[in-house]
């Protein structure tokens, strides 16, 4: 049974590997697309939520034991913090626990679409982390030294409904692109060869 399964530190060394490399990706990609700002709020989740999917998906089944969508979302938390501040911690954490708690249930990290629930909810914690800042961490937000432009463009866009519908939706929907295609190169070629299970 899934639930009476361990991690090892094989396990923890995958999801530690696999997180960091996910983790480089994603400030690579925020790097290239940094110069907009309008991009980096609204479209940057969207884009992390596709080409990071894949990576998720073979992580979860590689490992296939509780505890990898709540270990790489506070790792999450943690570069939150870093960059961020203390005050998401929090906020990342939460959403790791409630994407770890979609996956409660015998071989749910063999399931590709209970893995693409759990992907949903990191993504969208990603994708409402600047929208947290604005209406609930104003104050702490501005403590750590971001730029008056920017949080008035984030307050612009953040009490918009439309521009946060738009943003959390297309996110979604990247997440399910992005664990389809995950899932498609795992039973392509990892499965074949006997890399997954």
């Amino acid at each position: 049974m899934e639930s009476t399964k361990k991690l090892s530190v094989k396990d923890l060394a995958t999801i530690g590997i696999f997180s960091a490399i996910m983790i480089v990706v994603f400030i690579a990609f925020s790097m290239v697309t940094g110069a907009s700002l309008f991009f980096n709020m609204i479209f940057n989740a969207v884009f992390t939520a596709l080409i990071l999917g894949p990576f998720f998906v073979y992580m979860a089944m590689k490992v296939g034991k509780p505890g990898v969508a709540l270990i790489y979302n506070i790792l999450q938390a943690v570069l939150a913090t870093l960059f961020m501040g203390p005050f998401m911690f929090p906020w990342f954490l939460g959403g790791g626990i409630l994407a770890e708690l979609s996956m409660i249930g015998t071989d749910s990290y063999r399931n590709v679409k209970r893995i693409t629930i759990a992907w949903i909810i990191t993504s969208l914690t990603r994708a409402a982390h600047g929208m947290i800042e604005i209406w609930f961490f104003k104050d702490a937000f501005l403590k750590t030294g971001v730029s008056s432009e920017q949080v008035q463009i984030q307050t612009q866009y953040y009490t918009d409904e439309k521009w946060v519908l738009i943003s959390l939706a297309l996110t979604a929907v990247a997440a399910v692109l992005g664990c389809y295609l995950g899932n498609k190169m795992t039973e392509k070629h990892f499965k074949k060869i006997g890399i997954l299970q």
